[in-house]
């Protein structure tokens, strides 16, 4: 049997389905070049550490709660966020407001809140575990949810609150972590290609000399003091008998009360709003070998993260909460937005809605989107067609050049015909020998078992020799 294929229909339609899936291409490159070249920030992590235990520092652990919902309002899921905890504050037997935590003497936004996931708590807070969420080097049985699964497409946010003095930061108040320790972990993260960039927030007595000794690449560090200056708490209340929060944090949450995650603001933004005559220290930020200034760097790109949800109208409960200040209406407004039609996949819709799908698959053909029609679904179908195109042409080349090529076997001596030397008593199988790794098929000669039968046709047929 001989497949000879040459300028038929066949040849033609598959020419023309890799041409058009070539120009297919090529207007996908064109369209999401600009799409592509911006980074969607889709693995960013957040360390978030509390590193004071007992009931008279209720405002560093209060520091730590609030920016850990900063974030996730902003899109940074709890399975990104390593929050350490080292005291339950909000179960303090001293806590006239049992199973809350608040920042502000209003008590109108409760930080403890309904939905927090805390990674490490009480004894668990160690300088020992930070350096390892930190480095990757973890015990094998530590769980996934305790570890920094961070990679070099990540911006991570590392950010601590405690008491501190020159080169160190207390732990439970019982051991330190040094200046030359925190460097040593920040230049193994970049040695193993565990962030892009990263940002490290310091809210402590002497902040500044704590990152003196960072010399990783890509790295910005911001401290809330200088040297032999303190960083000052803020908002006493009564009721609780201590203060709520430090005042760098209580600026910096200020500031985030109007940002979402399409702001624009920037760093050198939120510099800008840091005054001493509110926190009574000077803060200072570095940026080591960074290959950008603050005016460059987007607070969205280590505050936030983009994922690609399913979102709907329904709001959770902490939409509802605001900072605490009535007049201000603080920093947990809500933020829910809907994907647009063309972001929809059809192949979500209920099936036991009748008329819904059809009219949700009618937008989301008839809808244009803001990088033209369904970018992302357009790339998924030119991916597959040229790979069926390309599986086609494969084929067409096979059959074209070689009449004999589905019967010949893995190396071209399966079914031959009966002039060529080798007769028909030898084969290649389509396998692959153990013995000779680069070899196409093993060679077996076959031989018939002695018989005389007939076959379906009634033709007698005598099998007494080798074929």
């Amino acid at each position: 049997m001989s497949w000879n294929i040459g300028r038929g229909p066949a040849s033609f339609f598959i020419a023309y389905i890799c041409l058009m899936w070539i120009s297919n291409s090529v207007g996908v490159n064109s369209l999401t070049s600009t799409e592509r070249s911006t980074s969607r920030h889709e693995s960013n992590w957040a360390v978030l550490v509390s590193t004071s235990r007992f009931w008279l520092n209720y405002r560093h652990i209060v520091n730590t709660m609030s920016i850990y919902h900063v974030v996730k309002r902003l899109g940074i899921p709890d399975s990104n966020i390593i929050l350490m905890i080292p005291d339950d504050m909000a179960c303090n037997a001293r806590n006239p407001l049992p199973a809350q935590l608040f920042n502000n003497e209003s008590h109108l936004l409760d930080v403890y809140g309904q939905d927090v996931e805390v990674d490490y708590r009480g004894y668990e807070v160690t300088v020992s575990n930070f350096l390892q969420v930190l480095t990757g080097r973890h015990d094998s049985n530590v769980p996934r949810s305790k570890r920094l699964i961070s990679d070099a497409s990540s911006n991570v946010l590392v950010y601590l609150s405690g008491h501190g003095g020159n080169e160190f930061i207390k732990f439970n108040d019982v051991e330190e972590l040094l200046a030359q320790d925190l460097a040593d972990a920040l230049a193994q993260m970049a040695e193993k290609g565990r962030y892009r960039e990263l940002l490290m927030i310091v809210e402590t007595c002497e902040a500044a000399t704590l990152l003196q000794r960072v010399s990783a690449p890509n790295v910005i560090t911001i401290a809330s003091s200088q040297k032999e200056q303190q960083s000052l708490s803020f908002k006493s209340d009564p009721e609780l008998g201590l203060s709520l929060i430090d005042r760098f944090t209580y600026q910096t949450l200020a500031f985030f009360e109007s940002i979402d995650i399409k702001s624009m603001a920037t760093l050198a933004d939120l510099f800008g709003t840091y005054s001493y005559e509110f926190m009574q220290s000077h803060f200072s930020y570095r940026m080591t070998n960074a290959t950008r200034r603050p005016r460059d760097v987007k607070l969205t790109n280590f505050w936030g993260s983009v994922a690609d949800v399913r979102t709907t109208t329904d709001r959770g409960p902490q939409d509802n909460m605001y900072h605490g200040d009535a007049q201000l209406g603080r920093y947990m407004a809500a933020y829910v937005e809907e994907d647009g039609p063309w972001d929809i996949d059809c192949m979500l819709l209920q099936a036991d809605m009748p008329n819904e799908p059809k009219t949700l698959l009618k937008n989301f053909r008839s809808t244009s989107s803001p990088s033209g029609w369904g970018v992302r679904n357009q790339e998924a179908i030119y991916a597959w067609s040229g790979f069926v195109a390309l599986c086609c042409l494969a084929l067409y080349i096979i059959i074209a050049t070689h009449a004999w090529s589905i019967h010949k076997g893995s190396c071209g001596y399966g079914y031959i015909r009966q002039d060529e030397p080798l007769g028909w008593n030898v084969a290649a199988l389509p396998d692959v020998s153990p013995y000779y790794p680069d070899s196409c098929g093993i060679c077996f000669e076959i031989k018939c078992y002695p018989s005389t039968f007939t076959d379906g046709y009634g033709q007698v047929l005598r099998r007494h020799a080798t074929f």
